[in-house]
Order: C-alpha cells, then structure tokens, then sequence
C-alpha cells in the first residue's frame, strides 16, 4: 500500500517540487489520462535518491515518465505515484570538446535523461556532430528513447549508446557499459539493474562532419516524417511492426484507415497512428487498437503487438 501522507511530507521537508490530484492528460501528447494522487519532478539526481529511498519505504511501486508521448494512461485515478522527468536532467555537454574538432573524429555526447530528442539534434547541428539524424521528428526524452529504442529501419538509439547512466529502485547509482546493454526491438533490458531503474544519462557516440552533409542526411527523415500526423494528439506508432510487414499498411489493408471511434481516429495520412480529436478518452482509443488487432488477425493472421505503453 502506498503511504501518501508519508510521502508527501517526506517531499515538502526536502523541497522536492510535486502535485497532488492532478490530471495526466495535461502530461501526455495525445492530452489523455485521469488524475493521479502524486506526480513528482525530480531536478537532479540528488532529488532523485531521495524520491527512491522515500519511495521504496512507502510505496508499492511508481510510474516513469518522460514527456508522455508514448504512455496511454487510463481514464481511471491513478493511485501509484508518479515520477516526471519534466523539469531536470536537462544538460548536454561534450565529452573532451577541445580534443577532436577534425572531421570524422568520434565524439562522446552525454546527455541527461530528461533533455527532448529535438534539443539534443538541435546541438548537434550547431556543432557539427552527426549520427542522431534519426532523431528528426521522434517525439519525447532521451530516457525514454533509450529505453524504448527509438529509431528509424536505419539507425536506433542502441546503435549510439555507449554508456546509461542509472539508479536503481533500491538507490544505488550505477554507470552500465555496451557490454551489458541488451537492446531489442523497442526494448532494452540492462544486465544485473533489475526492473524500475531510473535512467539519468546517457552518452551517444557521434562523429564530427560537415554541417551541410548532416542537414542533408536530416532531410531524408524529414520527408519521410510528412507522411505523419505531426502536430495533432496521438502517441506516435501504436503497434510495432511484425516481421517483414509494416503495421500502417496492414491497418489500411484491413479497412482501418480513417476509422473512428468517438474522437478516436485512425490517421488518414499515416494508419499507425491513432489520433484524439479533442474529446477522446483512454477506453476510446483501447477499444479501437482492440478491434483492429482482432480483425488483423482474422483476415490477415497478423498478430499486432503495441509499441505504445498503458498505465
């Protein structure tokens, strides 16, 4: 059982920053969720040991989360706490800057867990830094990007991890190398961390290059990210793609493209994507990703799997 009250005085005694009964749609991209007892926002990793250790004395367990943009939460209350990368882990820095400045000469870029995808590709444009073209238009944190192993069919992000940076549930600190990272479609599994690790840091292996040549290789996931509902409210891909097949086409195949239920719609540009118009709710949406997972398999004997987390 969790022990509210404990926890919250814990928190106003360390200056912890937290909100109480607040709703989990203003925290998610596609702007869906019911309220939750406690949403925390840990600034630096100091906070961060400290919401562990007040965490495993007074509750059952908590709930991750970067900017949402991958997180279904259910319109229902949620009572485990939640802990929101949203307002720290911000900083990027080279690692040796001064070092290399040739072009093609490998640089380390380390990176704090809570700093958005875009930010990180905007530095690296502005320093000459390529390898995350692949970030363009892929919403959401670094944490949780590695964590889910964001990425196109070219490159994913455990193609540029060389190191994570965590703390485990039970507040130890632990610094994770290539050797014991195992990424997997959508998935990274951490040797000896054990479940409900926080990822605080990352560090990318880029390479120096030509601005120009960067912008160009940027503009082949740009016209790619057309084809997307970009700016309306979805959780981007919902289903991971099978084996040799794309999700998006066997929806549209399956007549799914453009179909409603209530303000829950699937895209007409992009079939994987599901898209709340304004009014949708979290039953809406799971009742429309349950229908076309049955129907993919009665006509096509696709079982689609979700990419997409529900809380």
């Amino acid at each position: 059982m969790n022990n509210l009250d404990n926890i919250i005085n814990g928190l106003k005694e360390s200056g912890i920053e937290f909100l109480e009964n607040e709703p989990l749609s203003l925290y998610t991209s596609i702007k869906i969720g019911g309220k939750c007892d406690i949403i925390i926002f840990p600034k630096d990793e100091d906070e961060l040991l400290f919401i562990a250790g007040l965490l495993k004395k007074n509750s059952n367990g908590y709930i991750i989360m970067g900017l949402g943009t991958n997180t279904l939460f259910r319109d229902e209350r949620i009572n485990t706490p939640v802990i929101s990368f949203k307002k720290g882990f911000w900083d990027i820095k080279e690692i040796n800057p001064s070092e290399e400045k040739e072009v093609n000469s490998k640089i380390g870029l380390s990176v704090g867990s809570g700093v958005a995808l875009s930010q990180i590709l905007n530095y690296a444009v502005k320093n000459c830094l390529s390898g995350c073209e692949f970030f363009f238009g892929i919403p959401g944190t670094l944490g949780g990007a590695v964590k889910m192993n964001a990425g196109s069919k070219e490159c994913m992000m455990g193609n540029i991890v060389e190191n994570i940076e965590i703390i485990t549930k039970e507040g130890t600190k632990l610094n994770t190398y290539k050797k014991d990272l195992q990424f997997s479609y959508r998935n990274l599994d951490i040797k000896g961390a054990g479940e409900g690790y926080f990822i605080t840091r990352a560090t990318l292996s880029l390479v120096r290059l030509d601005k120009s040549k960067i912008l160009e290789n940027i503009n082949v996931f740009k016209e790619r990210k057309l084809m997307q509902p970009l700016g309306e409210y979805s959780l981007g891909c919902i289903f991971k793609n099978p084996a040799d097949n794309f999700a998006g086409k066997i929806i549209e195949e399956i007549g799914f493209k453009g179909f409603s239920n209530g303000d829950a719609v699937v895209s007409d540009k992009h079939a994987n994507f599901i898209i709340n118009k304004g009014g949708a709710s979290a039953k809406d949406i799971l009742e429309l990703i349950k229908n076309i997972q049955q129907t993919a398999l009665l006509q096509k004997g696709v079982e689609l799997s979700m990419e997409i987390k529900i809380v």
